[in-house]
């Protein structure tokens, strides 16, 4: 009864209710200039995560840009060239459920940067490689870094951002991160034009060692004014996970994760949105759009720049509008997205000749939907499955549209050269068109594998 107030406005404590309101005031801002302090701590850490995501996108896409030159420095055919990203791609996929029982394990931060050190490694070899073999196995390594990075910026984000706005972080995340195929187009490729290929491979390299420096130094897995992950009631660390056995840990995470029909709806959603706009992006692209449309590099580069911008638009507007609508409206924008998808490239496909530059960009703007509505896997990913397991359902999903990116990428060279097209000299209109139908019968089964799961995720979340 302390506080209660008497005449006058004065508590029996002594203290004036003016005071009191002006305590609570007070108390209102420091909460406030708390929270500011806390969501620009997860932005510098976000944005060092982002740092290395970039990069990886970055060497991700560097053979698009310059698939002809490759095609030519390295002597090699249209199979042997879809080669290089087939096996990087196939390494990434690979390597996304061991990556998500290590980032359970030992956190995004020493992840992160092993990834970076790994794609510089792979870079590296690139810019000595005396033939395919050397230059596939550094592929295979840049694979292998950067199936490292992209599920540790996403559970770094989860650590530190507020829930509401992970959607629309998850988004950004996976599109800004495309700002690596915008620099992978114009500074490496007009770096490698201008100074050879060895040089542009070693900038790339040494980059990577600067930025693992940037993450191991400054990016803390978990907010300080939280527990550390695995913390009880009391605060003490459950050392218990770190004494189970890595393989043992992922096996249980796996046969966990593949129980839950969401994994399953997410596995689906990654798989049929996003490889058609993959293929284009990091191999074919170009090539695609010189023979088949008709049009210079200048012109082929503008157009998939324009659809790396076209992605962050679509995810900031996806972002928000899921946010909002979680339920149907994640659910609509995919399957709009991949119907959009296949009415775009059968007009492209069935068109007698090239298409004006006007439907083009509409076509670029209707792909880069895809990869927007791929984030929206980790979202069902997320909320379907626990939260100790949340890397591993992240990285089984996330292995979907690079399985078939791959699969596809192959197939395209493939079937370039069972026409004759082995090398960008032979490529022609017909044989181009031929090999880029591959792509339906993808979207066809992804679409009916999420209308198949997408209830019964449905119901997961909501009990969760």
């Amino acid at each position: 009864m302390s506080g209660e107030t008497t005449r006058g406005g004065v508590t029996r404590s002594g203290v004036t209710s003016g005071e009191l309101r002006s305590g609570e005031a007070t108390s209102d801002e420091a909460i406030r200039g708390g929270a500011r302090k806390h969501l620009r701590a997860a932005y510098c850490m976000w944005g060092l995560g982002m740092a290395g995501y970039i990069f990886a996108v970055t060497c991700r896409s560097s053979f698009s840009a310059i698939a002809t030159d490759a095609a030519v420095h390295l002597n090699a055919s249209s199979a042997a060239l879809s080669s290089f990203v087939y096996l990087q791609l196939c390494v990434y996929a690979v390597m996304q459920i061991p990556a998500g029982a290590l980032l359970d394990r030992f956190g995004a931060r020493k992840l992160i940067a092993a990834g970076c050190l790994s794609l510089a490694l792979g870079q590296g070899m690139l810019a000595f490689a005396p033939g395919i073999a050397a230059a596939v196995t550094g592929r295979a390594i840049v694979g292998l870094g950067d199936s490292l990075i992209f599920i540790p910026v996403v559970r770094l984000a989860a650590s530190w951002f507020p829930v509401r706005r992970l959607p629309l972080i998850n988004q950004l995340t996976g599109q800004i991160g495309g700002v690596g195929q915008i620099i992978s187009v114009y500074p490496f490729a007009g770096l490698l034009h201008v100074a050879g290929w060895r040089a542009a491979f070693l900038s790339l390299s040494g980059i990577g060692v600067l930025i693992a420096a940037m993450v191991r130094l400054g990016v803390r897995d978990e907010p300080y004014w939280t527990p550390a992950r695995g913390a009880g009631a009391s605060g003490a660390l459950d050392t218990a996970p770190a004494r189970a056995s890595l393989w043992s840990g992922m096996r249980r995470g796996v046969a966990q994760v593949l129980r839950s029909a969401g994994t399953w709806c997410a596995f689906c959603v990654h798989g049929c949105t996003w490889f058609s706009a993959n293929a284009l992006y990091l191999l074919w692209g170009v090539p695609f759009l010189e023979t088949v449309e008709g049009v210079d590099y200048g012109t082929a580069s503008g157009l998939l720049t324009f659809a790396m911008v076209m992605n962050v638009v679509w995810a900031l507007t996806l972002g928000r509008f899921t946010s909002v609508h979680p339920v149907r409206g994640r659910a609509g924008a995919i399957v709009l997205s991949v119907t959009a998808q296949m009415v775009v490239w059968t007009i492209v496909l069935c068109a007698p000749g090239p298409m004006p530059v006007w439907f083009l960009v509409a076509f670029f703007a209707v792909l880069a939907t895809g990869a927007p509505c791929a984030n929206m896997a980790l979202d069902y990913a997320r909320e379907t499955n626990a939260p100790q397991v949340m890397g591993t359902a992240t990285g089984f999903s996330n292995t979907a549209g690079f399985i078939v990116s791959a699969i596809v990428l192959a197939l395209i060279g493939v079937l370039l050269d069972a026409q004759g097209a082995t090398t960008p000299a032979l490529y022609t209109p017909h044989a181009m068109r031929l090999a880029m139908a591959v792509q339906y019968p993808f979207w066809i089964a992804g679409l009916a594998g999420f209308l198949v799961t997408v209830p019964r995720a449905w119901r997961l979340a909501s009990r969760s």
